[in-house]
């Protein structure tokens, strides 16, 4: 199975915080904790009356060079061999919030609840019964999408204002900077007919 990344069209995201929903009720990961594997942070820029605002839906970038999983003392973090994804084990995890400290995407989050660190985990299960990651499979616009890295890889820029330099970690995720009408990529359209598993059981 090939390694998978996402590819986010800022211009689309609506700030609906879909992304954010599905992705907590699929995971089970319960409000109230401020424990968020995918975010929307909505950035503002300029100053008056030259401002901007961007949306951009976050989450673990599953990098090709995780300092997290460097980082963790215990050897908590890995990376699985059939989808890229890398998690976090809990079992050996012990909350000492190194990965979080070295992350620069702010992924790994503490459970205080728990006294453990958590992320996004691509929803590998997902992946292993044939579907998407339940954020990109409920995007309404399109905006968040996700697929094979060797494919996403290739299409729009590496990093966008107030993304962390890519540099060093290599992360799986690229940005779609092109306007409405030159922006192409190689991945589904939003109107495009579902794929098997799109949608389903989120």
């Amino acid at each position: 199975m090939p390694d998978h990344g996402w590819l986010l069209d800022p211009k689309r995201c609506i700030e609906c915080r879909a992304c954010e929903i599905a992705c907590k009720q699929w995971n089970g990961v319960p409000a109230g904790i401020n424990v968020r594997y995918r975010r929307v942070e909505i950035r503002e820029y300029g100053r008056f009356p030259d401002v901007r605002v961007q949306a951009l839906s976050l989450a673990c970038n599953h990098c090709d060079n995780p300092l997290c999983l460097k980082a963790c003392p215990v050897k908590a973090i890995w990376r699985r061999t059939e989808d890229g994804s890398v998690l976090i084990d809990q079992e050996r995890c012990v909350g000492c919030r190194f990965c979080e400290q070295f992350c620069p995407y702010d992924a790994p989050q503490f459970n205080a609840q728990l006294k453990k660190m958590q992320k996004c985990t691509m929803c590998y299960d997902r992946i292993a019964m044939g579907m998407e990651p339940a954020c990109s499979s409920i995007c309404p616009t399109g905006a968040l999408r996700w697929g094979d890295w060797e494919q996403v890889r290739h299409q729009g820029v590496a990093q966008v204002e107030g993304f962390n330099t890519p540099s060093t970690t290599r992360p799986r995720i690229r940005f779609v900077t092109a306007g409405w009408r030159q922006a192409r990529t190689g991945l589904p359209r939003p109107d495009s007919p579902p794929a098997a598993g799109r949608n389903a059981n989120v």
